[in-house]
């Protein structure tokens, strides 16, 4: 690896531990604000935020080991120099965006407004016939998006029972 891909790969680390780290503070903050459940009798170990504080928490260390292994590696001393994204950082910022899209439209646009294992399994099929069907054949698109819609279907069934049944949540 050459000193140039070294900086962009420290530089890289340096952001992506601090995105780490504030993405861990949110799930803290909203750990903390969750409703305790003492009128129900619920203790410290039981309360709902305790799983996702030391989650939050856990992201947030890793973060900041992040970030102190790239000031070791040279983050800051690459950073006066451009950043040049390759080919294949454009194309992995590309799939990352269009996930986020998609997992941003099942979020904010199908749960809560269309019943939830429906939403589920357009999200699943979405999700595979995108990332999967794109890089297949056209010759192959039919079985492929069947193959995506029984799985999608069967994702959303599993997620739905394990949900409702197993750990007695009520589903939107």
């Amino acid at each position: 690896m050459s000193e140039h891909a070294g900086r962009v790969s420290a530089r890289a680390d340096l952001f992506g531990g601090f995105a780490w780290m504030a993405f861990g503070i949110a799930i803290v903050a909203g750990s903390l604000v969750m409703d305790r459940l003492e009128q129900f009798g619920a203790t410290f170990y039981t309360a709902p935020g305790l799983v996702p504080g030391v989650l939050g928490a856990t992201i947030t260390v890793l973060g900041l080991l992040l970030v102190i292994r790239s000031l070791k590696t040279g983050a800051v001393a690459g950073l006066a120099s451009p950043w040049a994204m390759t080919a294949q950082g454009r194309s992995s910022l590309t799939r990352a965006s269009v996930a986020t899209a998609l997992s941003l439209v099942y979020t904010l646009g199908l749960v809560g407004r269309v019943s939830f294992p429906v939403a589920t399994a357009l999200f699943v099929f979405a999700f595979i016939m995108v990332f999967d069907v794109s890089a297949s054949a056209p010759s192959r698109i039919a079985r492929r998006a069947t193959i995506a819609a029984i799985t999608a279907v069967a994702t959303s069934a599993v997620v739905t029972l394990v949900f409702e049944r197993i750990f007695l949540v009520r589903l939107p």
